[in-house]
């Protein structure tokens, strides 16, 4: 991972705050997923999701044309965005999640790998940068 940069609210009681983590990264598509559907990129989003311990509790998803795709899964605890940009061969994914009953920055920073290995086929996770917030 990236460097980690911090923001917080020194004003609020950090045993009612509550903090959040953002992961971002563009990762380059590996030749298969150029042939996915946004079922299919939804179905990978959330199995994904449930093979770490998020809980997926929405899903929206869009075609462009000529192309592109993207697709958002809500979560229990947050969200996570992907966006395929077949002519360029790049996807941006964005994750956050927030530790509102519990921490959930490893379950995070396990979907981050997770989608590396299999968007570009491999486990290199420098291409993501991290984000927490608290307040």
């Amino acid at each position: 991972m990236d460097a980690e940069f911090m923001v917080s609210n020194p004003s609020l009681n950090s045993s009612s705050g509550l903090k959040s983590h953002h992961l971002s990264a563009v990762l380059t598509a590996a030749p298969e997923i150029f042939e996915w559907t946004e079922t299919e990129f939804l179905s990978f989003l959330k199995d994904s999701v449930q093979n770490v311990g998020l809980k997926a509790v929405g899903e929206l998803a869009f075609t462009f044309e000529p192309q592109g795709i993207s697709a958002v899964v809500l979560l229990e605890e947050s969200h996570i965005a992907l966006h395929f940009w077949p002519e360029k061969g790049k996807i941006s994914v964005d994750i956050h999640v927030c530790d509102y009953q519990q921490n959930n920055r490893n379950k995070a920073e396990k979907l981050a790998q997770l989608l590396t290995l299999n968007i570009s086929g491999n486990g290199n996770s420098d291409s993501w940068h991290y984000l927490a917030i608290s307040g």
